[in-house]
């Protein structure tokens, strides 16, 4: 029997130090991808679904209604604060297209619980970050390219939707330039998701 795929979101927090580098924590053992190389992100929750795009106006996602792109942006926006102290909804309404899509990703049907995980990219709006000890062991910045040559020699471990945002931020040298690619659509089509950028 496959499992049904349950509505997650998470964030790809990038920000100049001074090149391009990005937010990552590691999956606590014993959680959902225990001891992985993740992005902030969860569930989709009920209070999410009641969001509405008049707090997120402009939020988008492809496939998504306005007010479904909402709540999963709205999910990402809230699990980053919980996950790792981030605040990025410090006014309210806050611009949903700060926030572009950037992926689309769904776990394989063999898999014991199953996500349907939007992803969006955001700049880091200034602070310090923490790792939520339920949810991750530990957090830092990173460049891309960095990250993707130990993953490569197996110092650290992630699952492909990691990967993927990682190969198109090392092709990236600010977060400008990070932006920009948003803007132009390229999509790389995988088994089990997609990255638009």
């Amino acid at each position: 029997m496959i499992v049904p795929a349950l509505p997650a979101a998470s964030m790809v927090v990038i920000d100049d130090r001074p090149d391009l580098h990005v937010l990552l924590g590691r999956r606590r053992p014993g959680a959902f991808v225990g001891g992985l190389v993740v992005y902030p992100g969860g569930a989709v929750d009920e209070a999410d679904w009641q969001v509405g795009p008049q707090r997120l106006p402009g939020a988008s996602a492809p496939g998504l209604s306005a007010d479904q792109a909402a709540a999963y942006l709205h999910a990402a926006v809230r699990e980053t604060h919980e996950e790792v102290g981030l605040r990025l909804d410090r006014s309210e309404p806050t611009d949903g297209a700060g926030f572009p899509p950037v992926g689309h990703w769904i776990t394989p049907e063999d898999a014991p619980r199953r996500y349907d995980t939007r992803f969006f990219l955001a700049r880091h709006p200034g602070g310090e970050v923490w790792a939520a000890d339920d949810e991750l062991v530990d957090v830092w910045w990173e460049r891309p390219a960095t990250t993707l040559e130990r993953l490569a020699v197996g110092d650290l471990e992630a699952i492909a939707p990691t990967v993927s945002f990682l190969e198109s931020l090392a092709r990236c040298g600010t977060v400008a330039d990070a932006f920009a690619a948003t803007q132009r659509g390229i999509q790389r089509v995988f088994p089990w998701g997609v990255t638009t950028f």
